[in-house]
């Protein structure tokens, strides 16, 4: 995973005035059989990370769960460059307010919309997918483990296995659930 450097002085006012406040929700464990919407973070840094989105959107919607995917674009510049689906939405920096949180309609309408489930794929490690699932209002948030994560489920996937593992998992793992 490439670490992104953020605005020092943009990043220390955030971190100051807005901190890591989740959103009041209701935290419910949800059975992948029961789960009725489902949203979808994810990072991107290469088509394959916008086709590793696809084939977990894929899956989701073949179960008959409502999905809505919103995918952040690292590295803006190159944003052309990647397959956009039409059924995700993308942010990028410059879709960022000066305390680094998304303000774009999707992630705005994405934070407010309460999921039965999300799952993030690979965007927590960059700091404004942090203040956006903070602020979700999703009954329970599945991503990879790590410390001051806003998980209700950690998976503790090594790093050298790809997406279709990871999410082969989740699904056990939400299957087990009553």
């Amino acid at each position: 995973m490439k670490t992104k450097r953020y605005n020092f002085f943009r990043l220390k006012m955030s971190e100051l005035l807005v901190g890591e406040h989740e959103a009041q929700r209701n935290v419910k464990p949800c059975n992948m059989g029961n789960a009725k919407t489902a949203g979808l973070l994810f990072a991107v840094n290469s088509e394959t990370d916008v086709a590793d989105a696809e084939y977990v959107f894929n899956h989701l919607k073949d179960n008959n769960i409502s999905v809505s995917a919103l995918g952040y674009i690292v590295d803006g510049k190159n944003a052309a460059n990647y397959r956009r689906p039409a059924h995700f939405d993308f942010y990028t920096d410059k879709d960022l307010d000066f305390l680094l949180r998304p303000k774009s309609e999707a992630a705005k309408s994405f934070a407010g919309t309460e999921f039965d489930i999300l799952i993030d794929i690979n965007s927590a490690d960059y700091y404004p997918a942090k203040m956006l699932l903070n602020s979700t209002m999703a009954h329970f948030r599945i991503g990879r483990f790590a410390d001051k994560r806003p998980f209700d489920l950690m998976m503790c996937i090594a790093d050298d296995k790809d997406v279709r593992y990871y999410y082969e998992q989740i699904i056990f793992y939400l299957q087990k659930f009553n």
